[in-house]
């Protein structure tokens, strides 16, 4: 298998709702440092008490079932 000279490899992940990032020595054939995983600009946390649009319809049309509740 070919390798590339060693660099960094950054993996991005949300874990319990928080963006971490962990870095790992790589040696693909990229070569150069990379990311991988979400954007820390595409994550937003969601404020307290937000809830999705069509959480209510959904509530309602699933007979107000608790299970349901994602308000």
């Amino acid at each position: 298998m070919p390798t590339g000279p060693a660099h960094d490899r950054a993996v991005n992940s949300i874990v319990n709702g928080e963006f971490t990032q962990e870095v790992f020595p790589c040696r693909c054939t990229i070569g150069d440092d990379h990311i991988e995983g979400p954007s820390p600009d595409d994550y937003e946390e969601e404020p307290e008490g937000h809830s999705f649009a069509g959480a209510e319809e959904i509530w309602l049309s699933s007979g107000m079932d608790e299970d349901y509740d994602f308000r």
